[in-house]
């Protein structure tokens, strides 16, 4: 599948800006990140920088969180093959990264053991979050959604996580 360049052209609406501030507000609630990594497309910079407010990291653009605009789904696979395996070897522990839907079906099915061929394909909702955590870099558990965030009158509802043990 092959992208388009106009539509990543987009920056954020209101809601989009309400909703980076709700996703900012949350993560400042976690464990603090060492390293926040962003995709270089303009509505990733601006979710990145609003979320920057509520937290005190270093922020990097990384040109392999773009979205695969005018890319083949396999070599968009391969670019998030390698991406993957670099970030199992930083120094840093945690490490949040702002990219966008296919990215994140990519590194998902990665820590997953899987591959681009039998990966699954559901997103993210818009402003929400997944983690995975690792050992040595082996996926243990992970958590595909997280987004009671966006409507902070909910009751909150627990994380499912996932136990991703012997999966890769």
């Amino acid at each position: 599948m092959l992208y388009g360049d106009k539509e990543y052209e987009a920056l954020l609406t209101e809601k989009g800006r309400s909703q980076a501030v709700l996703l900012g507000a949350e993560l400042a609630r976690r464990p603090k990140f060492d390293l926040h990594m962003v995709s270089p497309l303009p509505r990733a910079v601006q979710t990145a920088t609003i979320v920057q407010t509520h937290l005190q990291t270093e922020l990097l653009v990384e040109p392999s969180l773009i979205e695969g605009i005018k890319e083949k789904r396999e070599d968009t696979w391969a670019r998030v093959e390698k991406l993957a395996e670099r970030l199992v070897k930083l120094p840093e522990q945690t490490i949040l990264l702002g990219t966008h839907g296919f990215i994140c079906c990519c590194l998902a099915a990665y820590f997953r053991g899987q591959t681009v061929k039998n990966m699954s394909l559901e997103n993210l909702p818009t402003a929400g979050f997944g983690w995975i955590e690792l050992e040595d870099g082996q996926a243990k558990r992970g958590c595909r959604s997280v987004s009671t965030h966006l409507n902070p009158n909910a009751t909150p509802v627990p994380e499912v996580i996932h136990e991703l043990v012997g999966i890769k």
